[in-house]
């Protein structure tokens, strides 16, 4: 059996503001692997990490959160096999890599959703194979509910393999969220933290009523949020119908969290089937801070118990972190890592790009490749 090794995932929010980091020790290898998190951190980042037009300042601040974890867990940097960057799609940050890299002496990989993209997937729907290895129970189902920038669901069946997974990106989530307080407030909130607007508003009842008939959240999986569905044509549109009503914008946030609630609650009614065990619901993202969100969250699933992710032995925050760990993990194992039953891909793809680290990590990286490369060919010579 391989030995145990340790590596760090890290995840950038929507806006550059924080980045999350965990270490995980890992060990077995591909989808017998078993990941455990053992230190998580969420890390604000400076000013001059957000814009886009400088990876240099982002690949600085990573390389900080990578340190400060690493001193954390008690780890050496030189204990590390590798690093896994998650990024929002679209975001320039994976530049940052290559600085992330030079200030660690540590490989990182990246652009894990480009490839199933490239092969025809959704690309954005990427980090399902991870959460299974991360979460998966041989006595209860877990749906696993994510409330990012956009809001997934993901079912991982008691004892299931993978391909037993049923997920799909429900609808919008806490980007929608962040951009009317924003816009609604002139700049000044970025946020609307905790939802202590939202709360203080009334849902309007005829609106969120439209935004449920909107085509995407009927549509049959394999599915994703397409680029630009909330964006800024849908927002524009929101507050000409909030100032039709006389609405203010405690009432449209609240609106908006609603919706971001029925669309879960809807998409797991349509698509995600009853199981034969009891099912246990575990909630990651940022939303979970959103008390107001996560009120309106558990309304969707009567006589049940949402409970954050840490129940499941995942920081709420750091699932995304994790998981680019995971994938970073099964590349260098050979295994695939993206699922096309549900991005939609014409086949599985080994994920991300690295960035080699120093001459001595990257023996290392590359050794154990190699290794797990001819462990491959023996078993399929014996096949």
């Amino acid at each position: 059996m391989a030995p145990a090794r340790i590596l760090i995932g890290l995840a950038v929010g929507p806006g550059r503001d924080a980045v999350d980091a965990a270490l995980l020790r890992i060990a077995g290898t591909g989808l017998t692997m078993t990941p455990r998190v053992e230190f998580a951190v969420h890390h604000p980042l400076p000013s001059d990490a957000r814009s886009a037009a400088d990876p240099r300042g982002l690949g600085d601040a990573l390389a900080v959160a990578v340190r400060h974890l690493a001193s954390k867990a008690g780890i050496d940097l030189r204990d590390v096999l590798a690093v896994g960057l998650h990024v929002p799609p679209g975001d320039r940050a994976a530049a940052a890599a290559e600085w992330l890299s030079d200030r660690t002496g540590v490989t990182v990989a990246t652009g894990f959703a480009d490839r199933d993209a490239a092969a025809g997937g959704c690309g954005s729907f990427i980090s399902p194979a991870a959460d299974y290895l991360l979460c998966r129970a041989e006595t209860e189902d877990r749906l696993l509910v994510q409330l990012g920038p956009v809001t997934s669901v993901l079912l991982i069946p008691a004892g299931g393999k993978v391909t037993a997974l049923v997920g799909f990106e429900a609808g919008p989530g806490t980007a929608l969220l962040d951009a009317i307080a924003y816009h609604g407030s002139r700049g000044r909130d970025p946020h609307d933290p905790g939802g202590t607007r939202a709360v203080q508003g009334k849902c309007l009842d005829e609106l969120l009523a439209a935004w449920l008939a909107r085509p995407y959240l009927s549509r049959k999986p394999p599915k994703a949020v397409p680029p630009g569905e909330f964006g800024e044509a849908f927002l524009s549109a929101a507050f000409d119908a909030a100032r039709a009503a006389g609405a203010t914008l405690n009432d449209l946030l609240c609106t908006a969290t609603h919706f971001a609630a029925r669309c879960v609650g809807a998409g797991c009614r349509r698509f995600v089937p009853p199981g034969a065990t009891p099912r246990a619901i575990y909630v990651g993202g940022d939303g979970v801070r959103n008390g107001f969100l996560w009120q309106v969250l558990r309304q969707q699933f009567p006589g049940e118990d949402p409970r954050k992710l840490d129940a499941a032995g995942v920081p709420a925050l750091a699932r995304e972190a994790a998981a680019a760990a995971v994938l970073t993990a099964l590349t260098l194992d050979g295994v695939t890592g993206n699922l096309p039953l549900l991005t939609g891909a014409s086949g599985g793809r080994l994920v991300g790009r690295f960035v080699p680290g120093d001459p001595r990590n990257w023996a290392l990286v590359t050794a154990w490749a190699v290794e797990q490369l001819f462990d491959y060919l023996q078993f399929t010579r014996a096949a």
